[in-house]
């Protein structure tokens, strides 16, 4: 009689499932607010801030391939696109871009 409940009908699936991820979804929520959460903010923030910088790096990447592109056309460069952009040595932390603070 293994799979069929004291009543004698079928399990419904769909009811067990129901169930179970509800279970789930409470135990993670429990989890969640035992976890401290001064730390995870700190990192969240600092992720958001790497992760502008490396959107800003590789749109200033697309925009120098696509001067050299434009400018070798023309037979021109401008100096922006001769220089390469300063990068932390290792050990360094990298700077953050004009008018923001770390």
């Amino acid at each position: 009689m293994m799979g069929v409940t004291m009543s004698g009908s079928d399990p419904d699936p769909f009811d067990d499932a129901r169930k179970g991820i509800g279970l789930l979804f409470r135990a993670a929520r429990a989890v969640a607010r035992k976890l401290p959460t001064k730390n995870l903010e700190e990192v969240v923030a600092t992720s958001a801030r790497e992760v502008g910088r490396a959107v800003e790096n590789v749109a200033a990447a697309i925009e120098r391939e696509v001067r050299n592109k434009a400018g070798s056309s023309s037979g021109r460069q401008s100096s922006d696109d001769k220089a390469a952009p300063s990068e932390p040595r290792d050990g360094e932390k990298p700077k953050p871009p004009d008018g923001q603070s770390q």
